[in-house]
């Protein structure tokens, strides 16, 4: 009993052993939400994961991006990839087992070998032995795999950043859109009131009166057709958590809160070390290694064994040694070696597809940034200050009666087209740093002191 006690105690000490070390050496979470806790499978695949509670209540982008960190499940089959190739490592340690083997020879035949009389009994135990350095190189290839799991990891927990926040400001904006167009509903039906009055009074034509209602109606349908797409976008935002169902009241953030983007030139550099790039210095020490590992296939192992005979007849012994070498005649691996090769090949090429693909979204995300900027800016300083000046004094010109009411709508759709292009340069500003921000794995407030400290 105690020694299969013994035997499992070793293997959870490597098992564990095997975890920290892979821990130790797995690549360094990149700056973006470093300091957030992320989803880690435990080592026991039966034991439920400890997961924290679904955020409740008002919803900051730090609550959001905890929840999604901790709770994805998209980030919880990295982590059990990750697990998996843990134990592939701890598997690539293990060598062949011995064979015990016992035979029995020369019985139940017929004159003096019927019956067990003369019966030659041998015991035996062998070992294969590898040679060509396959286990060493099936060692470290399994090392590097749980690397590339580890980087994968690392690429899909930015995923999960980017998206989280990209939900995030949609549900924001909405929310702003929404407030507006309960605005504008709250002066169009302020409108119709005071233009029916007028309308009794004499004062003007009927016409305006249908006219206010049919602007108040078309405020309804827009309020009503905002408040489905924030539900629907309150859905998207919880769903980065693994819940169908919201519980969040209200979203909380500063969806005008603006920053100069920094340079290009600041972010190029980055880029190389997001996991999408960096991942390939290991994908090819992987495929090297695969390489060597079936280069060491080549190598024909040899078995060797030792066991004892015994003779019935005379009850007499003897040692039995056994050697066993196959023969490379048919079958030298050459097939799975060349597939290694190209293999190998196969990367470079994806590698070099993967920093231009990089390379034009970084430039086209860094586009979209300064563009939505420069417009959030340009209509905050200069055309809604213009809008809403003009949309106060036409409501002032009107009640004095110096204006017809179709001139005081114009004006009001004018300064609520330029409020909800603003939410709309907003939304797209953010979305554009998100993207930014997970493609290089750094906030774009490091990346801009990073390019001023470049020489």
């Amino acid at each position: 009993m105690a020694r299969p006690l013994l035997a499992g105690a070793c293997a959870l000490g490597l098992l564990i052993l095997t975890a920290l070390s892979a821990a130790a050496d797995a690549p360094a979470p990149r700056p973006l939400a470093a300091g957030l806790p992320a989803y880690v499978a435990p080592a026991d695949p039966e034991a439920a994961p400890a997961l924290p509670p679904e955020p409740l209540g008002a919803l900051t982008l730090a609550d959001a991006l905890a929840a999604a960190l901790a709770r994805s499940p998209a980030l919880a089959a990295f982590s059990w990839e990750l697990r998996a190739r843990e134990a592939a490592q701890l598997q690539a340690h293990a060598r062949p087992n011995p064979e015990l083997r016992a035979e029995l020879e020369d019985f139940a035949g017929s004159g003096e070998f019927s019956g067990f009389d003369a019966a030659q009994t041998t015991l035996s135990i062998s070992q294969l032995l590898e040679l060509g350095g396959k286990r060493s190189r099936r060692i470290e290839r399994a090392a590097l795999a749980r690397d590339l799991a580890a980087w994968d990891y690392e690429t899909a927990r930015l995923s999960v950043v980017t998206s989280t926040a990209d939900a995030f400001f949609e549900v924001l904006a909405l929310q702003q859109r929404l407030e507006l167009a309960q605005e504008s509903r709250e002066i169009a039906d302020e409108a119709v009131r005071a233009v029916e009055a007028t309308v009794r009074a004499g004062a003007v034509s009927p016409v305006e009166a249908a006219r206010a209602r049919v602007a108040r109606e078309r405020a309804a349908i827009e309020q009503t057709t905002i408040g489905h797409r924030l539900e629907a976008a309150r859905v998207a935002l919880a769903a980065q958590w693994g819940e169908s169902e919201p519980r969040f009241a209200r979203a909380l953030g500063d969806l005008h809160a603006l920053a100069e983007p920094p340079a290009l030139t600041a972010l190029l550099p980055l880029a190389q070390e997001s996991p999408e790039l960096a991942r390939f210095a290991t994908e090819r020490a992987e495929r090297r290694a695969a390489l060597d590992v079936e280069r060491s296939r080549g190598t024909q192992d040899v078995r060797v064994g030792l066991g004892g005979r015994h003779h019935a007849d005379g009850d007499d012994g003897a040692l039995v040694a056994e050697l066993s070498v196959p023969l490379p005649l048919f079958d030298r691996n050459r097939g799975n070696v060349l597939e290694a090769r190209y293999r190998l090949r196969r990367v470079e090429s994806e590698e070099r597809a993967a920093e231009t693909a990089i390379g034009s979204a970084l430039r086209a995300g860094h586009q979209r940034l300064v563009r939505a900027f420069e417009e959030a800016r340009a209509l905050r300083e200069r055309a809604l200050p213009e809008a809403e000046s003009a949309f106060a004094g036409a409501r002032a010109a009107w009640r004095s009666g110096l204006l017809r009411y179709v001139e005081v709508l114009d004006t009001q759709r004018t300064l609520f087209a330029l409020r909800n292009d603003e939410v709309d340069a907003l939304a797209a500003y953010h979305a554009a740093r998100a993207e930014l921000e997970g493609l290089t794995g750094t906030p774009l407030e490091a990346a801009a002191t990073h390019g001023e400290t470049r020489p």
